[in-house]
């Protein structure tokens, strides 16, 4: 075995060019492959963080789409389920303001029932759990700090539990710390009971879903299939019994682990399958040139058979060195993994991206794949070498006898064979880059329906909701305070609020009924998404005005009654009389109104029964792609701001005449002289924002060109080395037909008719391959199909470009060929 080590580690320095190519190419392909895989075991193969999490479910709610949870529907749940041991709503918020002795922060937050935890399996490491009292709205809330919120704000303080602390002005206990390693799939800060804030956020009306979702935790011995029947006979009850409210909506189970792998899953295959083509190309090229160089090595194995060498001690002295070879691109490639997974770690999904440690590259499961991948490697591109060598005839090696395998079409090398399959791997993964390539300029192509150029867009921690509460035009006052004090200041064309920003993560929809005609059955409501907005909204984001009019600063203020809180009680007094001014989108204008003159037209909002207002159309604007470009729009309404207040999602929104970013500062030296115990925070170009949207897609076509161009470089160099060997070969005939008369264009025509020979058979099995496997890249696409020609075209043309240059390398070679040369060589 040593001897065999020693004599492989001889020839790698006989030819250190080929070592050097050869480890960096496999590295190259290895490294890849382990980066991959390590996203792929971080976010498909390795067990979440929490105990009993093959028993963690998620639950939401569906109506045609997945609906965030109605708070009231869980409490149903909650009393009338028997198969979990733990069942938690989960409610996300926009943020609450930390006040400490030192500052005011603006913290993430979450609010959550008691069995949060249980669910979960995590207890405090400082003070207690949540209880079912912390479930009563009367019962005074408490807080409780992740380990990091802990350690930034309160200094990690030993007597933290017990204190109290203030959150948007009230008056909150510390309950506990949680651990250090506790994380979910949707990070926070701070933890409060949702009971005690429900009212506030409006979420004890049936009819409210808003980002929302209920985590369980099945019963020992509990189907997920046994659950999901329970839940299905309780949405079956509650359609029967709300039939308004939950006309149409069932209930949706999963386990976590799917919840949070199923969006990216087939992204991440489909990456993993490209890189492993590279793998793949690179295997065949590297037993390209050992084939290559085998050839002259035929004449010493021949001499080892006829010393008394048996071919079972050639095999594992070829196979050594193979794999001794793919040992050091092996190590080498484990390092470039490594630095690799930090650019592909975007890739993991943002809803697993917290429960990560920076650590979390590598562990042994991927340790043990990129050795299993090295040793089937050294096999993989060493066995056919080794194979040709070892049953090569003695006599034959010594004549020099070209090893050949008979076709159809004619004689073909092994050596050719392996280049037709490096032409038909590239091929496939230039076709899938080049659909991405033609999908992705679709994208683009599609109108935002705004103007981005020059918009920066930002948020300042509003007032408290328990103010929302009481006087919801305290926020109007604030909001109209901050669009006074920055609106003259130097270089700012507009500025304007607006809720939920296009491109953003926030939404707002309600269902709604329109005037004078038949109210829908209860599942069939229509809903549209909403926006408060203040007049200069459209001007300053730049979508155009169809028809009719839009806000002018001077719509009443709805005169929201004394002493009377915002609940669902009360909004049949609150809302008596009120009629909204509602600008419409072009594609709720067509889809509710086909053909008709819309201005004037009126539609109540929410379900009958719940004492919404009615909102009269008195303009129409063009439409707004604001969930992604590749989505299209969607039908949705703008209200005042005056008349309609949001408490949150509410972005201040600012178009410059020059380069935001140099008026920047002076925006947030402004607001913070004018709002100092609000924080300001999200600012961003609207630009960024509309780039998030498509990063994804962005990132995907990067990787997958990558690959492409990493595949099309490996099988040029395939091709190359195979033409540069036979023309190396062929000196003598060449210069034989040259002697003869032959031309140079003759000798040039004749290698690049070799190498085309080659390229083709492997571009027809390459398009077939492409084809079958692109079926699986539909669902990456937009508004183009896997079958596009022009992509099938482009990426032929381009290899087949590719190739002639590398052809031509050689073929020029050979017509310098000297024929007095070439036959005093021999």
């Amino acid at each position: 075995m040593f001897s065999a080590l020693r004599l492989a580690f001889r020839q790698f320095a006989k030819s250190p060019g080929f070592t050097v190519v050869a480890v960096l190419t496999l590295a190259l392909g290895i490294g890849a492959n382990t980066a991959f895989f390590s996203v792929i075991n971080n976010s498909l193969l390795r067990p979440l963080p929490y105990p009993n999490q093959e028993r963690i479910v998620y639950l939401n709610e569906y109506n045609g789409g997945e609906m965030s949870v109605s708070y009231p529907n869980f409490q149903d749940w909650q009393r009338q389920q028997d198969t979990f041991a733990a069942l938690a709503f989960h409610f996300g918020s926009s943020g609450v303001k930390l006040k400490t002795p030192e500052r005011s922060e603006r913290v993430s937050c979450t609010m959550i029932t008691s069995e949060f935890f249980n669910a979960l399996g995590v207890q405090p490491v400082l003070g207690r759990a949540p209880n079912t009292q912390d479930d009563n709205p009367s019962t005074p809330p408490s807080v409780w700090l992740t380990h990091a919120a802990w350690q930034k704000y309160f200094a990690g303080a030993k007597d933290i539990v017990g204190q109290t602390v203030q959150i948007d002005a009230r008056e909150v206990v510390v309950a506990g710390v949680l651990p250090a390693k506790f994380r979910f799939v949707r990070s926070a800060d701070i933890y409060l009971p949702i009971a005690p804030y429900a009212e506030q956020n409006l979420i004890t009306m049936r009819a409210s879903h808003s980002n929302s979702f209920v985590l369980g935790l099945l019963k020992p011995c509990v189907s997920l299939a046994t659950a999901q029947t329970q839940m299905a006979v309780i949405a079956q009850r509650l359609r029967q019994e709300y039939p308004t409210e939950n006309g149409g909506i069932d209930i949706r189970l999963s386990f976590l682990r799917e919840h949070i792998s199923s969006n990216s899953r087939t992204d991440l295959l489909l990456l993993c399958a490209a890189v492993g083509t590279v793998l793949l190309i690179a295997c065949v090229n590297i037993a390209n040139m050992l084939l290559a160089r085998s050839f002259t090595r035929r004449r010493e194995m021949a001499i080892r058979t006829a010393l008394g060498a048996t071919r079972a001690q050639l095999i594992r002295q070829l196979l050594t060195e193979s794999l001794l070879l793919s040992l050091l691109g092996g190590a080498l490639g484990s390092l470039v993994g490594l630095w690799g997974y930090g650019l592909v770690e975007r890739l993991v999904p943002w809803q697993v991206q917290p429960l990560l440690d920076a650590s979390d590259g590598v562990d042994l499961r991927v340790l043990a794949f990129t050795l299993g991948v090295t040793v089937l490697t050294g096999l993989g591109f060493g066995l056919a070498p080794a194979w040709h060598l070892s049953h090569a005839n003695p006599n034959d090696a010594l004549k020099q006898t070209v090893v050949t395998v008979q076709t159809r079409w004619g004689r073909w090398h092994l050596r050719d064979l392996l280049v037709g399959v490096q032409v038909a791997l590239a091929l496939v993964l230039l076709v899938g880059a080049s659909l991405l390539i033609r999908s992705f300029q679709q994208v683009l192509e599609v109108n935002p329906g705004i103007r981005p150029d020059q918009v920066l867009t930002l948020q300042v921690a509003p007032p408290p909701m328990a103010n929302f509460q009481k006087d919801p035009n305290s926020f109007v006052m604030f909001y109209e305070q901050m669009l006074d004090s920055v609106q003259n200041l130097p270089g700012l064309e507009s500025c304007a609020l607006g809720s939920n920003l296009p491109f953003s993560w926030g939404d707002s929809s309600m269902p709604f009924y329109l005037e004078g005609k038949p109210i829908p059955e209860p599942s069939k409501f229509p809903i549209a998404s909403y926006r408060s907005v203040t007049k200069d909204y459209f001007q300053t984001l730049g979508i155009p005005i169809l028809q009719g009019r839009v806000f002018d600063g001077r719509e009443p203020v709805t005169n929201f009654p004394p002493d009377v809180p915002i609940t669902p009680e009360n909004l049949g007094k609150i809302f008596k009389g009120v009629l909204l001014q509602a600008v419409i989108s072009r594609s709720m204008a067509d889809q509710f109104w086909p053909g008709e003159d819309v201005i004037g037209k009126r539609f109540n909002l929410g379900f009958p029964g719940m004492n919404l207002p009615a909102a009269e159309v008195i303009g129409i604007v063009g439409d707004v792609t604001r969930y992604g470009l590749e989505r299209g729009p969607t039908p949705e309404y703008y209200l005042s701001l005056r008349q309609f207040v949001t408490p949150a999602f509410t972005h201040l929104i600012l178009r410059t005449k020059t380069d935001p970013a140099s008026i920047t500062n002076s925006i947030r030296s402004t607001l913070g002289k004018v709002f100092p115990d609000h924080p300001i925070y999200d600012v961003r170009l609207m630009t960024d924002r509309m780039d998030e949207r498509v990063s994804g897609r962005k990132f995907n076509l990067r990787l997958f060109v990558f690959f492409a161009g990493t595949a099309l470089l490996l099988a040029l160099i395939g091709l190359y080395g195979v033409l540069a060997f036979v023309v190396g070969q062929r000196t003598r005939e060449i210069g034989i037909r040259m002697a003869l008369g032959a031309q140079k264009n003759d000798v040039l025509l004749d290698v690049l008719r070799r190498g085309l020979l080659l390229v083709i058979p492997g571009l027809v099995i390459g398009a077939g391959a492409a084809w079958a496997a692109s079926r699986f890249l539909q669902s990456q696409l937009y508004s183009v199909t896997r079958n596009d020609p022009t992509s099938y075209a482009i990426a032929a043309s381009l290899l087949l470009l590719a190739a002639i240059i590398a052809c031509l390398l050689p073929a020029r070679r050979a017509t310098q060929v000297n024929p007095i040369e070439a036959l005093r060589a021999e």
